[in-house]
């Protein structure tokens, strides 16, 4: 029963992190939420019974392994956990400082690895647990602006391939889910300041049209499931077919 796992799901205050966990809590999880924005957090988890809200900023990377230790001590071992916190910021690579690339990995690369090897201790976890790290098509295919971005989501793929064999042996399963362009809100409101002509040129990059957030949780979902205990160590490209019309 679902009703017997617990899943901790990062950047659940907006977007895809916010959507898997409602999505999860429907499905009779129970579920960690956590952000930076407490107020966010409560307004959106305050009211359900099993939801419980533990705020922590994850680019501070010190004290993500602090974190899991919270963790534990808050709901006890946990099935598995989804890092959906995410920084991606455009900027061109004449502009790439030092303090841009620390933002980006602290929260995309280190955050992910740190959370990963606290939750890997045997007593932090229950049974078969599953592991998922949110990744982006921009690991596959370049987009001007987020070299950046696209160098950290290209870093976690690498560690999942990495990492997999080694918790395997602890009955982990680790995996990415790499996703095409998804209407988050702040998706939403750039689409809002692009033209009718802009909006053309994306949609006909989408076999399938743009994505929903429902889209990748139900895909989370899955990875949390009895259903996929035979998947360790890959990176899902969910993206309406837009890596297909690639050459």
């Amino acid at each position: 029963m679902n009703g017997d796992k617990t899943i901790v799901v990062t950047g659940a205050s907006s977007g895809i992190g916010r959507e898997t966990a409602h999505f999860l809590l429907d499905e009779g999880y129970r579920v960690l939420v956590t952000a930076r924005n407490e107020e966010k957090l409560k307004e959106d988890f305050a009211g359900n019974e099993n939801a419980v809200i533990l705020p922590w900023d994850l680019s501070d990377v010190e004290q993500v392994i602090p974190y899991t230790k919270e963790v534990y001590d808050t709901v006890g071992p946990i099935s598995g956990f989804v890092h959906c916190a995410a920084a991606g910021i455009n900027h061109l690579v004449s502009m790439i400082k030092p303090e841009l690339l620390q933002r980006h990995f602290d929260v995309n690369v280190y955050a992910a690895m740190l959370l990963t090897a606290g939750f890997a201790k045997k007593k932090m976890i229950t049974e078969n647990a599953s592991f998922v790290l949110i990744s982006s098509i921009s690991a596959h295919a370049g987009t001007q602006g987020q070299s950046i971005y696209s160098a950290t989501k290209g870093a976690l793929e690498g560690f999942i391939k990495g990492s997999a064999y080694e918790l395997s042996q602890k009955g982990i399963r680790i995996n990415a889910i790499a996703p095409g362009m998804v209407l988050t809100e702040p998706i939403r409101k750039q689409m809002e300041k692009i033209d009718s002509e802009g909006i053309d040129n994306i949609n006909k990059g989408y076999p399938f049209g743009l994505g929903e957030p429902r889209d990748i949780s139900n895909v989370i979902e899955f990875l949390f499931s009895d259903k996929s205990r035979w998947i360790t160590g890959q990176t899902i490209i969910v993206d309406g077919g837009f890596m297909i019309r690639k050459p």
